[in-house]
């Protein structure tokens, strides 16, 4: 080995034991904010495929009321957004459900009528085209 005849450098060694505990914590805070980052782009992938479902929605319940369709039922759905929301969320559906129900059906007129005009608009567009 030509590298052992070398001698070693004077003061290299004492310096890795103060710098280790630095680095240590140095690559702790790394990790923590890596894993940090990854939760983030998890939640704004969720957050698009999300918003992606909801336009997708809309156009398919503009086509149910057009053509008198009634909307399907899926459990497997359901659940699926269960185990996403308990992930994250957590409580806010809880105190949804405990208020009044004429709150609950003027929500769901204001969906109606958000979905409505969104139909409209997607109408236009493909007219323009």
């Amino acid at each position: 080995n030509p590298m052992g005849a070398m001698p070693s450098v004077p003061g290299a060694g004492a310096d890795k034991e103060e710098d280790s505990g630095l680095a240590r914590e140095e690559q702790q805070e790394q990790e923590r904010l890596r894993q940090e980052s990854i939760k983030q782009a998890e939640r704004e992938r969720r957050m698009k495929y999300k918003t992606q479902d909801d336009e997708r929605e809309v156009i398919r319940s503009a086509l149910r009321d057009k053509y008198q369709l009634e909307k399907p039922v899926n459990d497997e759905d359901s659940e699926d957004e269960d185990e996403d929301a308990e992930g994250y969320g957590g409580g806010a559906k809880k105190v949804e459900e405990l208020e009044d129900p004429l709150e609950e059906a003027r929500r769901l007129a204001e969906k109606k009528f958000a979905d409505a005009k969104a139909v409209i608009a997607a109408q236009e567009k493909c007219s323009l085209q």
